[in-house]
């Protein structure tokens, strides 16, 4: 039997995540249950062991915490795909981990990065395929028309993790104001 540590954080939604002994392995939907997990490992369910320790998954619960307050932009906690997925979407995953925060990319670029440009649709796929919602950042592949596109935890947190992004990276390249000199320095010399 499989042991897996769970635990959940929640800024505004909740989210569930498990990871094994090697890493992070997979993180729910917002809103959805921990029962989630067996459409990213079918046929498991019996052999999954739950427990929840503190101690274990405290790392992976500050980090996201942090990422969903706009106070974290990478995440170094290990991930753990091992069970699941087949060899190409491994590799989309891999190529999404590459996306930098803060930016977004077309299915078709994504297809292109991964060297098959033809395979559009099952990039798609492999995206939606993604067990590990926000530590792979899929919802930064979006549609050539701009649109968000289809997303596991719904449009609107698609959205809402977007904009977070680009919140943090509008206030750090915000320039910062220097004070104004008060009335009672401005006929002095040396300002």
């Amino acid at each position: 039997m499989k042991q897996l540590y769970w635990d959940s954080v929640e800024e505004e939604q909740k989210f569930f995540f498990t990871m094994t002994k090697r890493g992070v392995n997979f993180v729910s939907s917002p809103g959805r249950f921990l029962s989630e997990i067996y459409d990213f490992y079918p046929g498991q369910e019996y052999d999954l062991e739950y427990k929840y320790e503190e101690k274990q998954t405290k790392p992976v619960k500050e980090q996201l915490e942090e990422y969903l307050t706009g106070k974290r932009e990478q995440f170094d906690v290990p991930l753990d795909l091992t069970d699941t997925g087949t060899e190409f979407q491994q590799q989309v995953w891999r190529a999404i981990q590459a996306i930098p925060y803060g930016q977004t990319i077309t299915y078709k670029q994504l297809a292109e990065q991964v060297g098959r440009p033809e395979a559009v649709r099952a990039v798609g796929h492999a995206v939606a395929m993604n067990p590990l919602l926000i530590l792979v950042p899929c919802h930064r592949v979006i549609k050539a028309n701009g649109d968000l596109g289809k997303y596991r935890g719904g449009v609107a947190a698609k959205q809402k993790l977007l904009e977070l992004e680009q919140t943090v990276i509008t206030k750090k390249a915000a320039p910062r104001r220097l004070p104004l000199p008060h009335l009672s320095q401005l006929n002095r010399p040396g300002l």
